[in-house]
C-alpha cells in the first residue's frame, strides 16, 4: 500500500487555534438553531393539545428561543410563570407544588375561579378564564398536556436535521 503525506502550508502554529475557533462558531451556531427549531415544535405541540376554541395562543408564543450560559434553551421559565402562570399546570397537570385540583376541603374551597362571557356549561363562545360571574366548581384534576415530553421526543431529529444542513 502506498504512503500518503498530507503538508499543510500557510497556518503554521495557528492552525489548531484556527480549527478550534471555527469547530466554536459551527458548533455556536447549530445549537442556536437547534433551540430554534425546538421552539417551533413545542409550539405545534401545544398547538395540537388544545381543546376549548379560541385560544389567545398566549401559551404557545410564551416559549421562545432564549441564549443561556454556554448555549441556547427554550422556555424561560421566569417569563413563563409571568406570562403563562398555567404553564406548569398544562403541562404535568399539577402545580409546581405537586398539588392538584382536589376535592372540596376547608384549605381549597371547590370554586377554583370563574370564566367571563357566557355560562361555560352553554358550550358557547370563547369565554376566558378571569374573574368573570360565571364560577367554576372542578370535580377532577387538569389532564397533563405533556407538551415538553412530546418535543423532547423530537429532539434527536431536530438535532440531526440540524447537524447535516448547518456544516462548515
Amino acid at each position: 500500500m502506498p504512503k500518503v503525506r498530507v503538508s499543510i502550508s500557510g497556518l503554521g502554529k495557528d492552525f489548531i487555534r484556527i480549527q478550534a475557533s471555527t469547530i466554536q462558531a459551527l458548533a455556536e451556531k447549530q445549537v442556536e438553531e437547534i433551540a430554534r427549531e425546538t421552539e417551533i415544535v413545542i409550539r405545534q405541540k401545544i398547538r395540537e393539545r388544545i381543546e376549548r376554541e379560541g385560544s389567545t395562543d398566549n401559551l404557545a408564543t410564551s416559549f421562545f428561543a432564549v441564549p443561556i450560559v454556554n448555549g441556547w434553551g427554550v422556555g424561560d421559565i421566569d417569563y413563563l410563570n409571568t406570562h403563562a402562570k398555567y404553564w406548569y399546570w398544562q403541562n404535568f397537570g399539577q402545580a409546581q407544588t405537586g398539588r392538584t385540583i382536589p376535592p372540596s376541603t376547608a384549605e381549597f374551597p371547590r370554586n377554583r375561579g370563574s370564566f367571563a362571557g357566557s355560562p361555560p356549561e352553554s358550550g358557547g363562545g370563547n369565554q376566558r378564564w378571569g374573574k368573570g360571574k360565571y364560577p367554576i366548581y372542578p370535580k377532577k384534576a387538569i389532564e397533563a398536556k405533556n407538551y415538553i415530553q412530546a418535543t423532547i421526543n423530537e429532539i434527536n431529529q431536530i438535532v440531526s436535521s440540524v447537524v447535516r444542513r448547518i456544516t462548515l
